[in-house]
């Protein structure tokens, strides 16, 4: 080989063994980094943790247990005639029983209440067709 061959590999020799420190250099470095964001990420929810967990402790606190659900309660309610003032219209289907301008609505057939102790235009849930 001829003498500027052996500069040029020398060169490239040199050049590579540089890259080569280089690149370990780097990989030292990254590794250091992620080192040490893994640990100061572990501090921080390490820390988060413990505060979640507080939050939660307090929040429990503030709570009672919910209570079983009663389901003997009806599911929809209807308003109930006073069997001391209608006594006709209890159980009928047809009674109204709201209180529209300060006036109680009976029913649609006899909005002031039937005057008597029986209806003829009571309906019960049988009654239906």
């Amino acid at each position: 080989m001829e003498e500027w061959q052996n500069e040029i590999a020398a060169v490239l020799k040199d050049v590579t063994e540089l890259f080569d420190g280089f690149g370990r250099e780097l990989t030292e470095l990254v590794e250091e980094v992620a080192t040490g964001a893994t640990e100061i990420f572990n501090l921080q929810w390490d820390e988060l943790t413990e505060v979640l967990a507080e939050i939660w402790q307090e929040l429990e606190s503030d709570f009672e247990a919910p209570t079983p659900f009663n389901w003997d309660i009806p599911l929809s309610t209807y308003p109930t005639p006073d069997p001391a003032i209608n006594p006709a219209c209890v159980g009928c289907l047809n009674y109204n029983g709201s209180v529209y301008g300060g006036n109680l609505l009976v029913c649609g057939m006899h909005p002031y209440g039937c005057n008597s102790d029986t209806c003829t235009d009571w309906e019960g849930e049988n009654d239906l067709n």
